[in-house]
């Protein structure tokens, strides 16, 4: 018998985490899933710990749990958990991710213009850290009516075929069509093992829901949401470990990355 998939949710009770949420109650229904809604919470300071005991923080926390299945019905229709933990909230994510089965990690994100701002620095953190899939939600974004998405690749490395199974995977069952897009090259200009690459994807995506696709930009990670934006894109895929001009987008310090004027969720696979 195969295996229930489990989401997890981490929340700040924030209406941005609410969003998440919301996604991933449709994707759980869509996958059938199960979802875990997580919050990490700190030990109250000296000066706060006088008038607010621990115990009490928690019972706020239970409150708060009670407040959001509340808010959403139909929590009620898939098997769900909620989960509290004292700790460090990148640290105890990354452990609960690492070590407890987490099939899929849904996380709300502060929508701007920066790169920063996009992903959040504990985002960026977890992504590094973890081998699971992470769909990136930011404000006012949703995954319930994803038509197209964007699958950034450029060929230097063999695609992880697994990678690619979660994606047709999800692409069936959330009934999604992938641009696989690759930037600043021409078919012409690719090498032998370039060619292999590709052909090697081509085969594993199949023809029912890919298109493949080249485009021009100064830079590769402006060109990705400007492709977006000019094809009606829903959500952007990333293979992080099967790029080589990924490794420059997880840096911390990097500023004015993915610069678009309408955020769009992001999948890193």
């Amino acid at each position: 018998m195969k295996k229930q998939q489990t989401i997890l949710v981490p929340t700040d009770f924030s209406e941005r985490a609410k969003n998440a949420i919301d996604q991933a109650i449709h994707v759980a229904s869509r996958i059938d899933a199960r979802i875990i809604i997580y919050h990490v919470y700190h030990r109250p300071t000296t000066e706060r710990a006088q008038k607010v005991s621990l115990e009490n923080l928690k019972k706020k926390i239970d409150r708060n749990f009670d407040k959001l299945s509340g808010s959403f019905p139909d929590l009620k229709k898939i098997p769900c958990e909620f989960r509290k933990e004292l700790g460090l909230t990148v640290e105890k994510i990354t452990d609960l991710v690492n070590k407890d089965g987490i099939d899929m990690l849904i996380m709300a994100t502060k929508g701007a213009s920066g790169f920063n701002e996009v992903w959040g620095t504990k985002t960026a953190k977890i992504i590094k850290q973890i081998k699971t899939p992470v769909f990136v939600i930011p404000d006012n974004t949703s995954l319930k009516d994803m038509n197209k998405i964007a699958l950034a690749c450029d060929y230097s490395l063999k695609t992880d075929e697994n990678a690619i199974g979660l994606l047709t995977d999800l692409a069936e069952k959330l009934d999604f069509e992938i641009d696989v897009v690759t930037l600043n090259r021409e078919e012409k200009t690719m090498t032998k093992k370039e060619h292999e690459n590709r052909d090697h994807l081509v085969r594993q995506m199949g023809n029912d829901h890919s298109n493949f696709k080249f485009t021009q930009h100064a830079e590769v990670d402006k060109g990705i949401m400007a492709y977006a934006k000019a094809n009606n894109i829903d959500a952007v895929v990333l293979f992080p470990k099967n790029y080589s001009f990924i490794e420059q987008m997880f840096h911390e310090s990097l500023t004015e990355k993915m610069v678009f004027n309408s955020p769009i969720p992001l999948i890193v696979i």
